[in-house]
């Protein structure tokens, strides 16, 4: 009976550490590209939207934000904000905070704006970004407003699996803790 609960004890350990690996699956990611093309190159990709704007909401959380486009280069020309996936950088996606003025190169994902540091893109309360800027006017011209039609925002989206998988971990841990607790209760009783 005594092994049993040892065992069991062990077992709740073990699991509690394996569900910390869960909190964190960021750690393990790695993000690998080649030095971005000159923006200008850009324009052969229709696909590849250009534009400048602001981050006016940020959950880092679940890495997604509202993108306020105040100029499109190459792209639809119609929407004023667009959700945007936001990064750590190793996992190829660009830091985001509220109130940032970006210019960047990107493609959208399911309606989602999605930039990364595998493509040009700048923050222009630096140089960089202003230089990027100025590329991107020189390239494209002075871009076009944003006719002020908005984008679906959705929900913050692609989290669910992780929660679950966070979720179902705590549970069986809760279990298998309980189980030890009551063949430790029994084990005293018969003793």
């Amino acid at each position: 009976m005594r092994r049993l609960r040892i065992t069991l004890a062990v077992a709740v350990l073990v699991g509690g550490f394996g569900l910390a690996g869960f909190a964190n699956p960021g750690c393990v990611l790695a993000c690998s590209c080649i030095q971005p093309k000159p923006i200008a190159e850009y324009a052969a990709e229709p696909d590849t939207l250009i534009l400048k704007g602001a981050v006016i909401a940020y959950d880092t959380t679940a890495r997604r934000g509202v993108f306020r486009v105040d100029r499109w280069y190459q792209g639809s020309s119609d929407i004023a904000e667009i959700p945007i996936q936001g990064g750590d950088g190793a996992d190829c996606g660009i830091p985001l905070v509220v109130g940032q003025e970006l210019v960047v190169v990107a493609y959208a994902s399911e309606g989602v704006l999605v930039p990364n540091i595998c493509s040009p893109w700048g923050d222009l309360a630096t140089p960089e970004g202003q230089e990027l800027d100025a590329q991107a006017i020189e390239a494209y011209g002075e871009g076009t407003s944003p006719a002020g039609e908005e984008a679906p925002t959705g929900e913050s989206g692609g989290l669910a699996a992780p929660w679950i998988a966070l979720l179902a971990g705590g549970v069986i841990v809760i279990v298998i803790g309980v189980i030890a607790l009551a063949s430790f209760v029994s084990g005293r009783r018969s003793a």
